[in-house]
């Protein structure tokens, strides 16, 4: 006798709801782990390299993943970007001057550039996930 197990949307939002809960939770953890191991340790970036890693790929997977599937997220025009743009640089310099001091030209690839480009890449990611989010979903609806 075959076991089938029966779904219904229900139970499929309640069962989404759990696994964003411990996707979190979890993420946490890992970002308490990594603080705790920098500061009350006194570990060099070495010894958490890799969990830092786990945790980068594990937050922007799940952001795009979500983008992409169509959740909430909005497509934001070019003129909200540039301002998000904008406010994120000007936000980094202003955090980042304050507490490693201005940035000096000569060494502008590891002061100025990510900065610059940081935020640039982050809103492209946004952008280009909600947009194919979109347009799968679009594409989903005139197709049934």
């Amino acid at each position: 006798m075959k076991s089938t197990i029966l779904t219904d949307e229900r139970m499929q939002i309640v069962t989404g709801r759990i696994a964003t809960i411990f996707l979190g939770l979890t993420q946490t953890a890992l970002l308490g782990v990594i603080l705790f191991r920098r500061y009350f340790l006194g570990q060099g970036e070495e010894y958490y390299n890799d969990i830092r890693l786990i945790l980068a790929v594990s937050v922007f997977g799940y952001i795009a993943v979500r983008l992409y599937y169509g959740a909430v997220f909005p497509i934001l025009s070019v003129k909200k970007l540039l301002i998000i743009y904008i406010g994120f640089v000007i936000f980094l310099t202003i955090v980042l001057s304050i507490w490693l001091g201005l940035p000096t030209l000569d060494n502008w690839e590891n002061t100025i550039l990510p900065v610059l480009l940081g935020p640039a890449i982050l809103l492209f990611g946004y952008w280009l996930m909600a947009f194919l989010g979109n347009r799968r979903m679009e594409k989903q609806i005139s197709d049934n």
